[in-house]
């Protein structure tokens, strides 16, 4: 990977909860915006701000999975503060709503396990 796509990257998953823009990307590595967009593009498969929102909805999975946080939390600690924004795109990448998927992920999480 691009030594400065992966440093954007690092950057990201440290700093989930900031207000990233694509322009305050390209500056931290010296690029034109959509010099940044293209090989971003390249080496990831989606944009910046995809990449962005697909780490904050993995983290927020792992948060309703792991923790008894309010969707109101999450929503904060992953910097996805629109809560309506938040459960449509958690449902278009995961199938449910993160209360949906709390709900389904404890049920299953409460079965027997079988004996081997």
């Amino acid at each position: 990977m691009d030594g400065r796509i992966f440093y954007l990257t690092q950057k990201m998953k440290e700093n989930l909860e900031y207000q990233w823009t694509v322009g305050e990307m390209a500056d931290m590595v010296d690029l034109s915006q959509p010099h940044l967009q293209k090989l971003f593009r390249a080496e990831t498969g989606v944009s910046p701000l995809a990449y962005l929102k697909n780490l904050r909805l993995d983290l927020a999975r792992t948060l309703l999975e792991d923790s008894f946080q309010q969707v109101k939390q999450i929503c904060v600690e992953t910097g996805l503060y629109n809560q309506s924004h938040f459960a449509s795109d958690f449902k278009k990448r995961f199938g449910l709503t993160p209360t949906e998927y709390r709900k389904e992920y404890w049920a299953i999480e409460q079965l027997p396990q079988p004996n081997g």
